[in-house]
């Protein structure tokens, strides 16, 4: 049975794989690495141990051997392969896929820290390649996706008499979509952080956030926006729930965080399965393309 692991990298339109047999050469070792762990530790006064509050991640580190042999390449060619994704202002994607149920595959942006390859003979050598990845967590490459609609709460459809010697009338409603609920579960290992995009037309937007979590029971969060707010049709904010950011129509230049009520707003961390998160979006002026989108790439720790 083949083993069906495999790594290459990918910037931009260019790919190149780890391992490629018909150039020659091979990946004898793949280390993935583990986080550093952020520490964040006190001494006890007056008692043994430490006060521990440990909570976060930092950087990982990741490296590669390759080593060549007999192929269409010559040793220095294989070497050289690897240049432009080595550039430390380069950042690559490195993606892989390992020997378990499903095959699914891992990506990681990095940035080069080691690129070695000793000249030891004319048809030897050993290329050396390290990373750092800024973001610990491998995601899941696709893209996932779920959204909420305000529904429509635009002035109802025209009233006009029904019996003349009477005067009773009835009201027509307009098109439009109803209220819908939108769901975020993640297969993943860590917290979904995920980016709200919220579209108008709508006024003082408000997102409830649910989480249904066997093991916390319930959670509650929720973003609303200072009285007054408003995003016309055919504009939008983005709630960037990982970089903790609002802008307006994804412009960095024109930042929302000041339209955010800070006072009754709180960040969402919605852990994974088998958690399941309900969001709604609340708010008046709104039509029937009223919503919030959230999107969001499930993480990994292996």
């Amino acid at each position: 049975m083949d083993c069906i692991r495999r790594a290459w990298l990918v910037m931009g339109t260019r790919t190149l794989e780890l391992e490629d047999d018909l150039a020659g050469y091979a990946a004898i070792e793949l280390d993935l690495g583990f986080p550093e762990v952020r520490e964040v530790v006190s001494a006890r006064p007056g008692a043994d141990g430490v006060d521990d509050r440990t909570s976060l991640m930092g950087s990982r580190a990741i490296s590669v051997n390759v080593r060549n042999f007999s192929g269409t390449m010559t040793p220095d060619e294989v070497a050289t392969l690897f240049a432009p994704f080595m550039l430390p202002s380069a950042r690559p994607e490195l993606h892989y896929v390992l020997d378990r149920p499903g095959a699914p595959e891992r990506m990681a942006v990095v940035r080069s820290s080691g690129y070695g390859w000793p000249i030891t003979g004319q048809r030897k050598r050993e290329i050396h390649l390290s990373w750092i990845a800024a973001d610990p967590i491998f995601r899941d490459p696709a893209q996932r996706s779920s959204s909420s609609r305000s529904g429509s709460t635009t002035t109802p459809g025209r009233t006009y008499p029904l019996d003349y010697r009477t005067y009773t009338s009835r009201t027509y409603p307009p098109g439009g979509g109803s209220a819908t609920t939108g769901e975020i579960a993640s297969p993943g290992d860590v917290p979904v952080r995920p980016l709200l995009r919220i579209f108008g037309p709508i006024t003082d937007p408000r997102v409830e956030i649910q989480v249904m979590d066997p093991a916390t029971k319930v959670a509650d969060y929720a973003i609303a926006f200072v009285t007054g707010t408003i995003i016309d049709p055919g504009h939008w904010i983005d709630l960037d729930t990982d970089r903790r950011t609002a802008l307006w129509d994804s412009d960095p230049l024109q930042s929302a965080m000041s339209d955010v009520d800070w006072q009754t707003s709180t960040w969402p961390h919605l852990p994974p399965s088998p958690a399941i998160s309900y969001f709604n979006l609340y708010g008046d002026s709104t039509s029937g393309v009223s919503q919030v989108e959230a999107t969001w790439m499930d993480g990994y720790l292996t």
